[in-house]
């Protein structure tokens, strides 16, 4: 039986309900300069949700003490194309084929594929909820894929399904030993991606510690280089309780639209990993739209010091309508990074920013821009502070609004440091349409301190 049959059966048994995509995937091979095991890991991309993919972004991230980690991410932009135009795409079968010759070419001792099922029990009748199976002829296997069941299990949160566990046939003892992580029990996009990219990360790490290829002190939070690569800005992107969009703009939508646009590197990232401390492997924490009283209620005392621990030591802040509320400094759960109140306006519609910020976000001019319930009247609480600056001012009201709260000739972006950190606030949404979203792309650039910020006068 050759590799690619006994990949294809596994495949065929986990993903029955996989729609099509396109035929395009990552490759990336980390090796040691210890010699040890070649473990192969596959994201896969389905129907159900693209967790897979997402870990394996990070995991490609990882430092390996031994052996060699070779990783192949699936393509994720169908995410951004409606479903009607993914039957278009053609299927799969031919990326299937590619990473299988690649297999055969690094013969690793192991192959892990990461995916997601609405139901793994309509699947295989011994499961029941979150799944990992193994298949192999090592006699500690079973043990393995039970402590990787039991890793992925502790990195969810309290309300998450019981992982289990299930070890299959595998009567060909040439072939590497094959571990498939599935997440399911219920349709796991109703739970945060940042936590089902968890679970499965946990899982990987679980083994791979097992294995000896992990340094010691690391951890399935290390989401992100520690070192910035030249030119790349790393951009941590909020992703818990209160990132939330009504219009379906939400933190993975962000993360998408940032990926073809140079010069950055971004991970989503939850309230575990930030009270971890795992911001200081990043540049930028980017806090968008949704209601920030949940977000400081996700985040908690300790998320919340976190942040300010960053932003006071030098790391950037950007926050956009919510995540603006959030940085205030009108009460005890606002992170206080700018000495600035605000108030609130259900208004919702197109508006008009007059800019003038050609120092930090480089744009001078009137432009559109999409205004949905971000904080108005914003005012300084010591007039006579210097170090909040605005950079654009509402010009217009929003067609829809149903408080008497007027935004014209009011502040809509302000910037300012906090420590040695910059922080740039948005009460609009410049990083959609209609724009102007260069404001939004240069915020990081400034945010970061970065010299190779993009000029540009235009709103496009």
């Amino acid at each position: 039986m050759s590799l690619l049959r006994v990949t294809a059966f596994v495949f065929a048994l986990l993903f029955l309900q996989i729609t099509l995509f396109a035929n395009s995937f990552e490759y990336l091979k980390r090796s040691s300069q210890k010699s040890g095991p070649t473990i192969a890991v596959i994201g896969y991309q389905s129907e159900a949700g693209n967790a897979g993919v997402h870990a394996l972004s990070q995991i490609a991230t990882w430092e390996i003490s031994r052996g060699t980690l070779v990783v192949f991410r699936e393509s994720d932009s169908s995410e951004l194309i409606h479903k009607k135009q993914i039957a278009r795409l053609g299927n799969r079968s031919q990326w299937t084929e590619s990473v299988n010759k690649i297999l055969e070419e690094v013969k690793p001792d192991w192959v892990i594929q990461l995916s997601e099922s609405f139901d793994a029990k309509s699947l295989i009748s011994e499961s029941h909820g979150s799944t990992i199976y193994g298949q192999g002829n090592v006699a500690n296997l079973p043990k393995l894929v039970s402590e990787m069941s039991r890793a992925a299990e502790v990195a969810g949160l309290k309300d998450e399904p019981k992982w289990k566990h299930h070890i299959l046939e595998m009567k060909d003892v040439e072939l590497p030993q094959m571990i498939s992580v599935v997440t399911s029990a219920k349709h796991p996009q109703k739970r945060r991606l940042w936590v089902r990219s968890r679970q499965q990360r946990a899982a990987v790490h679980e083994l791979l510690s097992r294995l000896e290829m992990r340094a010691e002190g690391s951890s399935y939070d290390d989401i992100m280089p520690n070192h910035r690569e030249q030119g790349k800005i790393r951009l941590a992107i909020y992703h818990g309780p209160g990132a939330v969009s009504s219009s379906g703009h939400d933190p993975v939508w962000i993360q998408h639209t940032l990926r073809f646009v140079p010069g950055f590197q971004t991970s989503l990232i939850g309230p575990v990993e930030i009270q971890a401390g795992k911001l200081s492997q990043f540049d930028v924490l980017l806090v968008g739209g949704g209601l920030s009283n949940r977000q400081s209620k996700g985040l908690g005392r300790r998320g919340r010091d976190s942040i300010k621990k960053f932003v006071k030591a030098g790391g950037g802040y950007v926050g956009i309508c919510a995540g603006m509320f959030l940085a205030c400094s009108s009460s005890d759960y606002r992170l206080g990074l700018l000495p600035i109140d605000s108030a609130s306006c259900s208004g919702i519609g197109k508006i008009k920013l007059d800019f003038d910020a050609d120092r930090e976000i480089q744009i001078k001019g009137t432009y559109p821009a999409k205004f949905s319930g971000g904080p108005v009247k914003v005012r300084k609480l010591d007039p006579s502070e210097k170090n909040v600056k605005i950079l654009a001012y509402f010009r217009s009201e929003p067609l829809e609004k149903t408080t008497s709260r007027k935004l014209t000739d009011s502040p809509a972006i302000v910037s300012g440091n906090y420590g040695k950190g910059r922080v740039l606030l948005f009460s609009p949404h410049c990083e959609r349409a209609p724009g102007p979203r260069s404001a939004f792309v240069n915020a990081i650039h400034w945010a970061a301190k970065s010299k190779d910020s993009p000029r540009s006068d235009r709103g496009s």
